[in-house]
């Protein structure tokens, strides 16, 4: 038990590390390239810190455990919304970008409905991977356009320079240190989650109980970390942005891709209680900040009591 203990504070350690590392390089990426950073965190940072969720979702569907492919996504964006952003929402309310958040928002409404619509038949088919994959294609497309556009908008009509070997050194010096810190936060993450899962059983806490909160959680830690980091640093749009595009990932990209190898059930679990707690912390997230331009701290508060309602609701099934 004591290696275990250990094992989980490294764990702790590399996470919070590397999400620091992770967000100084975004930042640098931001000023050599001047897009903003609400699109750095919807496109660079969501892809990155969405890689836990698509790599337990996808062995699970090749392993037969199909039913923890959609858990595990539509699990990781209550997580996402109700406490990591909630958390950064209550920590620090903040101003946010309106055309921007309105339309990564839309895109991200666009995927749920598509989802519900999918689901209708009680499953998600390799056939239905194809509208999803075609959103992903969409995602990915929207985000390359605002960054271009974002992007000129700050050149305004100068040609961007090539600084030679210097400039290149630079790069490859940014590169390298951001994957460094998005890999300590995967093996961080890891560490966390194996070892957090013996000590929650050690103690005697329930498995059913374990996977709803500990691995859930285990897979969103690299959004949360990374998000709050970023608004100890004062990149609020960051975090946000972050959370929109792991959001659309979620469905997109980790129920796309995890449904090609085998179909996933969606059980009546998933069309009772998690869909309906999805949307509604969505829709408290959406409407309130496309009307004001702003997280508020009370909006970040009910976010974190849908969620915990959210938990003990799952809890009591469970128990």
């Amino acid at each position: 038990m004591f290696i275990t203990i250990i094992l989980f504070l490294i764990g702790f350690v590399l996470i919070t590390k590397g999400a620091d590392i992770f967000i100084n390089c975004t930042v640098d990426i931001g000023k050599k390239t001047n897009i903003s950073e609400i699109i750095l965190g919807a496109t660079i940072v969501s892809f990155a810190t969405t890689l836990p969720e698509l790599t337990v979702s996808l062995f699970a569907s090749l392993d037969g455990h199909t039913t923890m492919s959609l858990g595990n996504a539509v699990g990781s964006i209550i997580c996402n919304t109700g406490l990591v952003l909630g958390l950064v929402a209550f920590i620090s309310p903040f101003r946010v970008d309106k055309n921007m958040f309105f339309s990564k928002s839309v895109l991200l409404l666009i995927c749920v409905v598509l989802l519900l619509l999918l689901g209708i038949d009680k499953k998600i088919t390799k056939i239905d991977s194809i509208p999803l994959l075609a959103m992903l294609a969409i995602y990915m497309y929207s985000n390359y356009r605002s960054a271009v556009g974002n992007g000129s908008r700050s050149r305004g009509n100068n040609t961007l320079k090539v600084k030679g070997n210097n400039d290149f050194r630079e790069w490859a010096k940014i590169i390298l240190i951001f994957v460094l810190g998005l890999i300590m936060m995967v093996i961080g993450s890891r560490l966390l989650v194996d070892n957090g899962v013996i000590i929650a059983e050690w103690i005697g806490v329930p498995q059913g109980v374990i996977s709803l909160t500990v691995i859930a959680l285990g897979t969103s830690l690299p959004e949360l970390v990374s998000s709050l980091t970023a608004i100890k640093k004062n990149h609020h749009a960051i975090s946000v942005g972050n959370i929109l595009g792991a959001n659309v990932l979620n469905i997109v990209s980790v129920i796309g891709i995890s449904s090609i190898p085998n179909d996933i059930p969606i059980l009546s679990q998933n069309m009772n209680i998690d869909f309906p707690f999805m949307i509604l912390l969505l829709l408290t997230l959406i409407l309130p900040t496309i009307k004001n331009n702003k997280l508020y701290r009370l909006q970040g508060l009910i976010m974190l009591i849908i969620y915990f309602i959210y938990i003990g609701t799952l809890y009591t099934m469970y128990i």
